[in-house]
């Protein structure tokens, strides 16, 4: 059947059940972030957006372990902090990737740059929502540097 064997979401309530429904039997959905579920605008600290929040993960998807035990399925998440100290776990995956990057098994996605002079653009773009990829800041001496 049609479908991906894993599914990486950093969104949240807004594409976790999408994401769970494209898994092939026996695929994977691994979150580890919740973007969609962030206030979109500049008052972020104020009590509408702290109850939309609420409301937000009071509305998060749940998954039917019946379904997902018949259909080989899994869920799991991660946070991406606590392996700051996890530097034997880190040196092995930054291997991986490395070795996949290497060989043109994965491709590096897509990357915007701001000089830091430019962080109003920056964090305009961020609050959007239209951005893709990473987007980096650039130091003087970083740009000096390249």
């Amino acid at each position: 059947t049609w479908g991906y064997a894993a599914i990486f979401d950093g969104n949240g309530k807004a594409t976790l059940s999408a994401s769970f429904e494209h898994l092939a039997k026996c695929g994977r959905l691994m979150t580890y972030g919740f973007h969609s579920n962030l206030p979109m605008s500049t008052g972020a600290l104020n009590p509408l957006n702290w109850l939309r929040m609420a409301l937000d993960m009071y509305r998060m998807p749940t998954f039917n372990p019946m379904r997902m035990c018949t259909e080989n399925k899994s869920v799991f998440g991660f946070n991406l902090s606590f392996f700051a100290d996890e530097h034997a776990v880190v040196e092995l995956l930054l291997g991986q990737l490395h070795t996949w990057l290497d060989s043109g098994e994965l491709r590096a996605g897509t990357v915007t740059e701001f000089e830091l002079t430019r962080i109003h653009e920056a964090f305009t773009l961020i609050q959007s929502g239209q951005s893709v990829g990473k987007i980096v800041l650039r130091t003087p001496a970083a740009a000096a540097a390249a």
